[in-house]
């Protein structure tokens, strides 16, 4: 037997158990309870669950749970009055027949029948009133799950989109950097190479996952700025501060390395004496961690708007986050004295608002 078949009859136990209880306590507080009105009891609650459980036969025979409010109201109407009309006559037939001492039902003038088919009726329509709103909220989250997941597929799909996006990008600046020194330096072109590979190993590794840790992010951070060290020289310095405990955080690949290239590229490169790159990291609350990429220069938006107008770099970076976090992160770039600062805010746990887990949830 299936969960939901288990937990229909078990439904269907209690509740009836529940309706004659209430009954024999009725008929406690008048002080008529005996043997008589507790078999007459237990009739009435086989023939409750064999008539509610014919409903369901019926329900789902017609298919009444596919059809709209207003076309399944009447019928629940009718099949709650002929329900209650054929308890009252199995219970009466059963009561004359064989409760020699009650009074006869059947032989009732027809007012007192009514007031014996009345209560039925009423308790058969709530029971199908109960009935047909758990399977309405059953199916109405068996519909947002089903809506979850698919919205949970196409933002996967645009994430990897946009990770396959980053790689290509990340190249490119990195062998220009190598082009440049080629003609100036051979010796250290030849070493740009090697640190190249380094980088591109790491690059690649990470396209294929979701998130990494900030250690290895920013070892593959590191690997790219010594690289553009080499072209730059002296005109670039960079430091890290990021305690040791957050090395295990972690966060989606690429996302520092892509705004220490926009500090490279935006930055740096626009300083004819060059300038530092500054990376840090801390805890803003047990929930929250905040990376901070600073570099000298100014945040000009139009300059920066039409430089990243294909949509990688910041936008990409604020657009993954989106996917994987919803309003719970942000990015943030601002000046402040004769520096560009870059926040990045996001929870500390890694999981995307779409995984599939909290769905089943």
């Amino acid at each position: 037997m299936s969960d939901e078949k288990a937990l229909y009859w078990l439904t269907q136990v209690i509740g009836w158990f529940l309706f004659v209880l209430l009954i024999l306590f009725q008929n406690f507080l008048l002080g008529q309870v005996d043997v008589g009105i507790v078999s007459f009891l237990i009739v009435n609650y086989v023939i409750g669950i064999g008539l509610s459980h014919f409903m369901r036969f019926v329900i789902l025979q017609f298919g009444m749970l596919r059809m709209k409010i207003y076309q399944v109201l009447p019928r629940i109407l009718m099949l709650s009055v002929g329900t209650g009309v054929s308890a009252a006559v199995l219970i009466g037939t059963i009561s004359d027949l064989f409760f020699e001492d009650a009074e006869e039902i059947m032989v009732m003038p027809f007012n007192l029948l009514l007031e014996l088919v009345v209560p039925f009726t009423v308790v058969f329509l709530i029971w199908n009133i109960l009935y047909f709103a758990t399977i309405y909220l059953k199916n109405y989250e068996k519909e947002e799950v089903k809506n979850l997941r698919l919205e949970a597929s196409m933002n996967e799909v645009e994430l990897g989109n946009l990770r396959s996006q980053l790689n290509p990008h990340f190249m490119f600046n990195a062998l220009n950097s190598i082009r440049a020194l080629v003609d100036e330096n051979p010796q250290e072109a030849k070493a740009g190479i090697t640190k190249m590979s380094s980088i591109l190993r790491s690059s690649l590794a990470s396209g294929r996952k979701q998130f990494v840790t900030l250690e290895e992010e920013m070892k593959t951070v590191q690997a790219y700025l010594d690289l553009e060290k080499i072209r730059f020289e002296e005109r670039l310095n960079y430091s890290f501060d990021i305690p040791a405990e957050l090395n295990s955080v972690q966060l989606p690949p690429m996302l520092v390395q892509t705004l220490a290239e926009n500090a490279i590229k935006h930055g740096i490169s626009d300083l004819p004496s060059g300038g530092d790159v500054i990376i840090d990291a801390r805890r803003l609350n047990d929930s929250i961690l905040e990376i901070r990429v600073m570099n000298s220069g100014k945040y000009d938006p139009i300059k920066r708007k039409k430089s990243t107008s294909n949509g990688i770099g910041l936008t990409n970076s604020r657009r993954r986050l989106q996917l994987l976090y919803g309003t719970k992160s942000n990015i943030a770039i601002y000046n402040e004295a004769d520096r560009v600062i870059c926040d990045i805010t996001i929870p500390l746990t890694p999981k995307s608002r779409f995984a599939y887990e909290d769905i089943d949830s």
